[in-house]
């Protein structure tokens, strides 16, 4: 059986409906990525979203070091990549690659995935490809795992991003 894993930006989906579409997945685990884990919308809280889920069996893991709201005013990369233009995404990209808590987190969701427990990575924005989601997708890929994009009533396989290539030559010299 091939480790999994999903992600869900939950903008724009009423609470019952996330809970359902987790469920309907057979996932042991949500996995909140926020790095401050509040949210506008009440029920999408951590501590909130935490007590849904316990209720309905599913466990609730916050790894904020995966964040990426306002890293770039408190992380300064040694590089910026150049596999995309935005300014956000490249702080990103080389804090992922190279922070030690950022790839500890990164080899606690894939232990998770290689347990089965089928983690469901969520974020607010529904699209990966406008998230942080699309690179902690392709780092999770470059480890071996699948990755499923959960997106509005379509499950979509994650197939990389253009920076696929630079995350995995970077995580085979820090793994």
């Amino acid at each position: 059986m091939d480790a999994k894993v999903y992600t869900l930006g939950y903008g724009g989906m009423r609470l019952d409906d996330f809970l359902m579409l987790v469920k309907s997945i057979d996932s042991s685990v949500v996995v909140d990525v926020r790095r401050f884990p509040r949210s506008s919308v009440e029920a999408y809280d951590g501590e909130k979203l935490k007590e849904k889920l316990a209720s309905l069996g599913i466990s609730y893991v916050w790894l904020g070091e995966l964040g990426a709201l306002g890293l770039g005013r408190v992380y300064k990369p040694n590089e910026l990549v150049e596999c995309t233009n935005s300014y956000t995404f490249q702080v990103y990209l080389a804090y992922l690659v190279s922070e030690p808590r950022a790839l500890a987190a990164l080899t606690r969701i894939r232990g998770m995935a290689e347990r089965g427990l089928s983690p469901v990575i969520i974020c607010k924005e529904r699209k990966p490809e406008h998230c942080h989601r699309q690179y902690i997708a392709d780092a999770l890929a470059a480890m071996g795992l699948k990755v499923v994009h959960l997106v509005g009533g379509d499950a979509l396989e994650h197939s990389g991003t253009p920076c696929f290539n630079y995350i995995r030559d970077k995580l085979k010299t820090v793994l």
